[in-house]
């Protein structure tokens, strides 16, 4: 049982602390296309996500799936590296209580995923 607390505390701790990160986060410059020595990166990803779908739908295996698949998150990563991030300027405390809700709720949430291991696999009967 104090483990499933532990658990559930460490969610808690690690969800707020992901959330205070990310209210200090701001995004500007989105482009949706990200260029790489001037050669546009997302669209010919997307182009070939277009001529793969076609192959997939006329050879439906798991060979064409995977290569669709890692396009998609080639693609993804793209859009993602084209934004600029930027964190707000916030003091040390600010900072201290953030990486300590989320780092700590980590250790609590895995503490609480090896103690559960440990009561389950003790097999005393009590």
């Amino acid at each position: 049982m104090k483990s499933l607390m532990s658990f559930l505390l460490g969610i808690v701790l690690t969800v707020l602390g992901a959330a205070l990160f990310l209210m200090n986060i701001h995004i500007s410059n989105f482009t949706f296309f990200y260029r790489y020595n001037g050669t546009n990166v997302t669209a010919l990803l997307l182009l070939a996500m277009c001529i793969m779908f076609v192959v997939y739908v006329v050879y439906p295996n798991v060979v064409t799936g995977g290569i669709m698949g890692i396009m998609f998150l080639l693609f993804v990563v793209s859009v993602i590296m084209s934004m600029k991030f930027y964190i707000t300027h916030i003091t040390a405390l600010e900072m201290v209580i953030i990486l300590a809700t989320f780092f700590g709720g980590l250790g609590l949430v895995i503490r609480g995923l090896v103690h559960s291991k440990n009561e389950l696999g003790s097999g005393n009967g009590t």
